[in-house]
């Protein structure tokens, strides 16, 4: 998604994004520092034993691909669209590993083997180490789809962090494309009070030396003179009649979880620290042809495109990732018009190789027609069909006519207005179908902006410079107008102070694109947002936010003071108990006492959303309440094609920067004020 932002002087904002014209609150993201100086623990094959190493070596040579982040790793290698976890699986399979600073206990990484712990069902403790919070099993997701890839001899893209500390030798990048593996062992081990799997993976290319061998290391072992029998050292377990492998020097132990001498050698349990077996570690699969990767291991994007095609630009596979071809980075597209390899981004340092490389290319705008798949661009009246598990708005088709306002009401904290548009709109001079196109055929500067996640669900902070509205392009103002007129109609007789908006941010969504659930709840924003959807339909959903639902955060912190929303859960329970405590009627470590005891009950869960809105080309929304934002989270779901959302927004100017603050001295032009028609 690629952003902009406009302030009054307006700014505008955009999934791809343009910068933001006007004024600027000056939100910021931090990057992460990474350390070089690492240690490791590793089994030393001479004489079985953990030791811990000082990182002194460096690899011999340089990944095929790499990154600085995830998010770029994500973007571009089809094999790893895992933004968070340290595995990806879809469609029942696994297709690619990352291993980075915790790969569990008893774990090992050398230059043609890789074994590591399953993830799923995991929690950090107070040290920050992952642990397991429940057994895992044949129905943990990531170990089905483990098994099923080795059933289907589908091979594993892995990629090393340089937060790994099992290697023992400093790596190149934050994050390296090793090569791809198949999967020869998976078995459960008791790790702390808990079963969890484990998995070996060997190297699917034995005959080139790995490039995060060290340096001066001797080449590999030729085929010849390989041992490429199947691991030989298994033994049936006597208790349960099946076989398991011997993995560690200490002794053999019977892998079956189910069996009661799972974890025991010779009938008691294994000493606490373990070194693997030597013939565990060097015995190597037979050469199977029917192991092929499915995926490139590198993908060659750009030989695919074909930019003579118009739609081109709006098609998800164009904004996907590129390999560098000089410097083999992975480079997300942050640009409405390509991929540049060294890109100074705001809250990130600049890449220090300053890679010289990028493609650019020519933006065809695309049609109506081949967004909007209905046999009339716009209806002349829209039918409503509301779905009755979510709230029925009041529905007013003479005041703003021809709009169609729809009122939804949430007591006590704010409302939200649709203006439903319609073909008489939407075709009119300088109207929705004219911005669209204008949308794409003036630069905007859209580009996509890194974004800071903070915790689960995603929530986004964003540092972006902003432009002045009368910078901004004629199609821009107009949308303005637009925004501007629905934010005062939107409270017009609300008895709350009219304030024209001074920001405006536009985004971009192309095909797949959306954004999850957040809100508009920053300090710095007046009350009142209002946006208008050009292009593909989208659905709007309103829920309330995870906490205040449930009376407690993610994190199991209770509320201060709980405000007991409408249809919260165990609303009525805590509803008396905020109200006994208001009165002086019980204390406060009773209140929060006995409110943990009444949220408890009941399984902690996600709100179901109240609000459902279909935004079609040329509607406005406009949300209003600052209680709204504060308690409230909404998501934007386009369907597959080309959309752009124009929001605009008023900056308090105590929270502005003096520098920025002549930005907002801007009026609107008669031409460009809007009047409802």
């Amino acid at each position: 998604m690629a952003r902009q932002r406009i302030t009054k002087k307006p700014l505008v904002k955009s999934p791809s994004r343009c910068q933001p014209y006007g004024v600027i609150t000056g939100r910021v993201t931090k990057s992460r520092s990474h350390s070089s100086d690492v240690r490791l623990s590793k089994v030393d094959m001479d004489v079985n034993q953990s030791t811990l190493v000082t990182i002194t070596q460096t690899a011999s040579g340089e990944p095929p691909a790499w990154a600085d982040y995830r998010t770029e790793l994500s973007d571009t290698l089809p094999w790893f669209r895992a933004v968070q976890g340290g595995s990806y699986h879809h469609g029942s399979l696994c297709w690619g590993f990352l291993l980075d600073a915790d790969c569990g206990t008893r774990s090992y990484v050398d230059e043609e083997i890789v074994i590591t712990r399953i993830g799923g069902g995991c929690t950090k403790d107070k040290m920050g180490n992952l642990v397991l919070n429940k057994d895992q099993d044949n129905e943990n997701i990531i170990l089905k789809s483990i098994i099923r890839s080795r059933e289907l001899k589908v091979p594993i893209g892995i990629i090393i962090g340089d937060r790994n500390t099992l290697l023992g030798r400093k790596l190149p990048h934050r994050y390296n494309v090793m090569g791809y593996f198949r999967i020869t062992d998976i078995w459960f081990e008791r790790l702390g009070q808990r079963i969890g799997a484990k998995v070996r993976f060997e190297k699917l290319d034995l005959s080139t030396k790995s490039w995060w061998a060290a340096k001066g290391s001797p080449p590999p072992i030729p085929h010849r003179e390989r041992d490429f029998e199947c691991f030989p050292d298994e033994k049936t377990c006597h208790a349960c009649a099946k076989k398991s492998p011997r993995i560690y020097n200490e002794g053999w132990t019977c892998l079956i979880p189910t069996c009661k001498l799972f974890w025991t050698i010779d009938g008691s349990p294994p000493p606490a620290h373990l070194s693997f077996h030597k013939s565990f570690l060097i015995y190597r699969t037979p050469f199977d042809p029917g192991v092929q990767p499915h995926h490139s291991l590198v993908p060659d994007l750009l030989s695919t495109i074909d930019e003579g095609d118009q739609n081109f630009s709006s098609l998800r596979i164009a904004w996907r990732g590129i390999v560098c071809p000089k410097c083999h980075k992975c480079i997300s597209r942050r640009y409405w018009r390509g991929w540049k390899c060294s890109d100074c981004v705001e809250g990130r340092e600049e890449y220090t190789g300053a890679c010289s490389y990028e493609k650019f290319f020519k933006i065809s705008p695309i049609s109506l027609r081949y967004v909007i798949e209905e046999l009339e661009l716009s209806p002349i009246k829209r039918i409503l069909n509301f779905d009755p598990k979510f709230a029925f708005p009041e529905i007013d088709d003479a005041s703003l006519y021809p709009y169609r306002k729809m009122t939804y009401n949430i007591p006590g904290v704010g409302y939200v207005i649709h203006f439903v548009s319609n073909r008489a709109i939407n075709s009119r001079a300088n109207g929705p179908d004219d911005l669209f196109h204008q949308m794409q055929a003036t630069d905007l500067g859209l580009r996509r902006y890194p974004l800071q996640q903070s915790g689960m669900p995603y929530k986004y902070v964003v540092s972006v410079d902003s432009r002045r509205f009368d910078e901004a392009p004629d199609g821009v103002l107009r949308a303005l107008g637009r925004l501007t007129w629905a934010t005062e109609k939107a409270v017009e007789g609300s008895g709350d102070a009219f304030l024209s908006p001074n920001e405006l941010l536009i985004l971009g969504y192309l095909e797949d694109m959306k954004i999850g659930y957040h809100d508009d709840g920053e300090s710095s924003l007046g009350p009142t947002i209002a946006t208008l959807s050009l292009g593909a339909k989208s659905t709007m959903l309103i829920r309330m936010k995870y906490k205040y639902y449930n009376g407690v955060s993610r994190a199991g912190k209770l509320l201060d003071i709980d405000p007991v929303l409408p249809s919260c859960r165990m609303q009525h329970e805590r509803q008396l108990l905020t109200e006994q405590f208001q009165r002086g009627e019980i204390a406060r470590a009773d209140y929060d006492i006995l409110r943990w005891s009444t949220i408890k009950k009941t399984r902690h869960t996600e709100a179901s959303p109240i609000i459902k809105m279909e935004l079609n080309h040329g509607d406005l929304v406009v949300m209003h309440g600052e209680e709204l934002q504060k308690y409230y989270e909404h998501s934007v779901i386009p369907e597959k094609k080309l959309r752009f959302a124009l929001t605009a927004r008023y900056i308090r100017p105590d929270h502005v920067n003096k520098s920025q603050l002549e930005k907002g001295n801007f009026t609107l032009s008669p031409d460009e004020m809007y009047d409802g028609k």
